[in-house]
């Protein structure tokens, strides 16, 4: 049996790290890992001149990410004009505390997506990805939850940005010391999501697949 290649995506002018190249990767299976643990990410785009950045909820399958939002908001707009956008997505692991301040930095694993959007026009289209979201968002949710009707899904506007252009950057481990003064302290502080009881409950009896995502969830290192 032949050992599968992990895909890798060349870099690029747009692309490249330059700071610390040594912590970047194209690599699109590690690209994926990242996504599959995330809600949100920051979108960027400009108008008129103007930069803007936006936090806004994502989905994610192996080609595409998705976004969406109000069809009046300025963000859709841009989308809608195919305008180039950059996408950034962080996942904190933890504050690297130095001996020398200036040596302080984080671990974390980070993600810079680069594309034009492009429209899902169709109701089915939309539909299919409320239905895939709210699954990937908490499983089990699509099967305990009402679908949009005709008029919600007018409501929304979702466009894709196909994952072919990216890069990856992540720290991780020690202190990179350069001061050596036994008697100052440094390490690091690992940093975790955990998701606690849901509060501002319909019913005080939580449901199953609720229960079953906190824990999985919270399992995870």
């Amino acid at each position: 049996m032949g050992i599968r290649r992990r895909e890798q995506v060349a870099a690029d002018v747009l692309t490249k790290v330059k700071r610390y190249p040594q912590r970047a990767s194209y690599d699109k299976e590690l690209l994926l890992d990242i996504l599959k643990n995330g809600f949100a990410c920051h979108v960027a785009f400009q108008v008129d001149g103007q930069p803007f950045v936006i936090p806004m909820m994502y989905y994610n399958d192996s080609n595409y990410i998705y976004l969406h939002g109000s069809p009046v908001a300025r963000i859709i707009g841009t989308f809608r004009a195919g305008n180039p956008i950059a996408i950034s997505i962080l996942e904190l692991k933890g504050l690297v505390l130095a001996k020398g301040i200036a040596s302080n930095s984080m671990n974390y694993r980070s993600v810079v997506i680069f594309g034009r959007p492009e429209e899902l026009m169709t109701e089915e289209e939309k539909l299919s990805f409320v239905s895939e979201w709210i699954d990937r968002l908490v499983p089990g949710r699509k099967e305990n939850a009402e679908l949009p009707n005709h008029d919600e899904l007018k409501g929304v506007s979702v466009f894709r940005v196909k994952l072919d252009k990216f890069s990856v950057k992540e720290r991780k481990g020690g202190t990179s010391e350069v001061r050596t003064n036994p008697e100052v302290w440094s390490g690091v502080i690992p940093l975790v999501t955990r998701f606690l009881h849901p509060e501002f409950a319909s019913n005080p009896k939580t449901p199953e697949h609720v229960k079953k995502f906190i824990d999985a969830r919270n399992s995870l290192k």
